[in-house]
Order: structure tokens, then sequence, then C-alpha cells
């Protein structure tokens, strides 16, 4: 069965081997096309809980312009040198922040949805750059942290794939300042065993409640290791449906009351559907368990999480084990709420956005 049979996600690398383990290995390099591939059960893909790879969190936000940023985990960071090889005129380096002297090239990144580079020659018209022509793309950072010194951390844009339904993803590296040797992949190995991240531009995103936020100089990096990088695999993109893409942000990581906390962890299956997609437009409760198949229903959700719940994602617990401390609820607040089952729910509106989430019985 299809995740989502109007957007069919595509995780896996060509010329790969693959071991079928409680999280899918990949050995091979993430370069190349990505082709179809089922996650750990026919038609599907796997889960995370993580809002930012760990190696990312000092770089993953930062402002096109030079300007400082500070994300969600107190790092205050400038984008300080954009480093990229032209065929005309050699290697560009560019602080975004400082004006260009006369008569030498300037790049810089442009406002769009995803990582796009212009390159602004002394005379002449502007070329664009983006997809597989970044691979080498080298980015500067300037960082300081809760009021410390400033230290350098930079990056190397190293491989390209193509997604059919997540666009360009890139496999991007930590780099060694002082000699150029590349440290460590910026990305953790997802749950599908690749270390790669679409690049968001014009949205900052909080990394404690999933807000998105419109902010036209910022250049979000989203792992596909994390909830953001995951959500375009599943057709759902920041710009254009900021509220949809935060909603499935917190499905992906099965935040159930909508507070930040995860009820799961890397490697469990999942399935999205939802009723206003193409193909999926007007998909009610009854359809969703006409058509389950072999698999079995988490839970129906609004924009405040979860509606109601049958089965948790994490065969450890049970819907007992579910507790919202404080939950919205038809417009009012409740308090220490507990789910109700939904193969005896009504729904109140079902007119409303309605995400369905789906796993595979163990």
């Amino acid at each position: 069965m299809l995740r989502n049979t109007a957007r069919p996600l595509a995780f896996l690398l060509t010329a790969l081997t693959l071991v079928t383990t409680g999280c899918d290995t990949v050995d091979a390099e993430a370069e190349g096309s990505l082709a179809f591939r089922p996650g750990g059960f026919s038609g599907g893909t796997l889960n995370t809980s993580n809002w930012v790879s760990a190696a990312a969190r000092d770089v993953y936000e930062s402002n096109r312009d030079g300007q400082w940023h500070t994300n969600s985990y107190g790092f205050e960071t400038r984008l300080a040198e954009i480093s990229f090889a032209h065929t005309t005129f050699g290697t560009i380096v560019t602080d975004p922040a400082e004006a260009t002297p006369p008569g030498q090239a300037r790049v810089k990144i442009t406002n769009a949805n995803s990582l796009t580079l212009k390159v602004i020659p002394p005379t002449g018209p502007s070329e664009n750059f983006s997809g597989s022509d970044l691979v080498g793309l080298e980015l500067k950072f300037e960082v300081k942290y809760q009021g410390g010194p400033i230290f350098v951390s930079q990056v190397r844009f190293e491989h390209q794939v193509s997604d059919p339904s997540g666009g360009s993803l890139y496999e991007i590296h930590k780099v060694n300042p002082s000699n150029g040797q590349l440290l460590a992949p910026l990305c953790e190995s997802s749950s599908s065993g690749d270390r790669l991240a679409a690049v968001f531009g014009g949205i900052s995103i909080d990394a404690d409640s999933g807000a998105v936020t419109e902010a036209n100089k910022i250049v979000h990096i989203a792992c596909t290791a994390s909830a953001p990088g995951k959500s375009p695999m599943f057709g759902y993109f920041p710009h254009g449906q900021p509220e949809t893409f935060r909603l499935a942000n917190r499905v992906i990581r099965a935040d159930y009351c909508a507070d930040g906390h995860p009820y799961t962890y890397p490697g469990n299956t999942l399935e999205i559907r939802d009723n206003f997609s193409p193909g999926q437009e007007g998909t009610t409760l009854a359809d969703v368990y006409a058509s389950l198949g072999d698999m079995e229903l988490e839970a129906m959700w609004n924009e405040n999480g979860i509606l109601c719940m049958d089965t948790p994602r994490v065969s450890s617990l049970e819907q007992l084990d579910v507790v919202c401390p404080v939950k919205a609820i038809a417009g009012t607040v409740e308090h220490n709420w507990k789910p109700p089952a939904c193969d005896t729910f009504v729904d109140p509106d079902p007119t409303a956005i309605r995400f369905f989430s789906l796993s595979q019985p163990e």
C-alpha cells in the first residue's frame, strides 16, 4: 500500500545495498537520483522524533544577507562567507554583509523556496545555480553560544540527489576551517539510511513548538533525520501551507498533545493520509477505516494534535499511556486529557483539515 497515493514517497539511493532491520540502513553514496523505495513495510516509510540533527544545531538557520540570527538552541549565527566555483570567474568568495570590490564577481543566496545561488558578474546578466550545480559550495559561519567567544563553523555540499516529491536534497559535511578537511556529515543518519538535507528559503522553524514563520532572509537546513526534512518526502512543504507543514511535522514526531513531546523514536513505520490533498479531498474517518487493509489506524489529527486514537505508534505504549496535561479541544482548554477511541468517535467538523496516521502492526 502506498503511503500517500497522490504523493508517492521516494526514499532510496540508486545502486544501494539494503539491510532491513528495525531501522533500514543504506550502504551507498548519497549521489545521483532517488528511486522509489518502500520503507520498513510495503509502501511505507519511517518516522522520527528529531527536530534538528545534533551537529547542525549551530548552523541549521542563518540570515542569507550575513546578519546575526539566534536560533531555537541559543546559537547566534552569522553567514560570514559563501565560496562557489564558477567556470568563468573561478572561485568566488563573498561575505554577504560586505560590499564587493569593483571589478569582482559576487555570489549570493536568493530568496527561493529551495536553495538557489545567484552569481552577479562585474558586468552583464546574473546567473542562477541550483541542484547538482551546487556540489562543492562552501558556507562559513561565525557562531557565538551563550555569550561565549566567536568560533567558525564551515560546511561543504558534497553530493546532491533529486527526490520526485522532496526536490533537491544535499549531503552536507562540516569542514575543518584551518585545513579544509572534512570533519563529519552535518546530518545524522536517518532511519532510511541517508544523511541528506533539504534547504528552505524564507522560513524559520521553532524547534520547540514547531511553529513555522515566514522570515524573508532566513535559510533553513532541514535534515531528513528530522521532521522538517521528512515532511517534503510525504508531500508537505512550508511554503504556501505553513499550518499543514507544521501539523505534518507533529504527525511525523507523534506529538499527540501538540506540546512538543514526541511519543515515538526513529524507525517506527508511518503512513500519512489527509482530507485535502489531490486525490484525497473529503476523506473521512470512515473512508480510512474502509481502506486500512493490513494497516492499523493510529490517530486522527487537527491543528492541535490528535482528536482520537486507536493504537499508539510505539508497540511498548498503550492508549492509557497517552495523557495530555494541557490540550486544546473544540476551542476550549482541557487538563489531563485522554484521547477517545477513533472507532466510536464522531468528527465534529469533517470539513476541517484532518490528518490520519497509520502504522504497520508488529
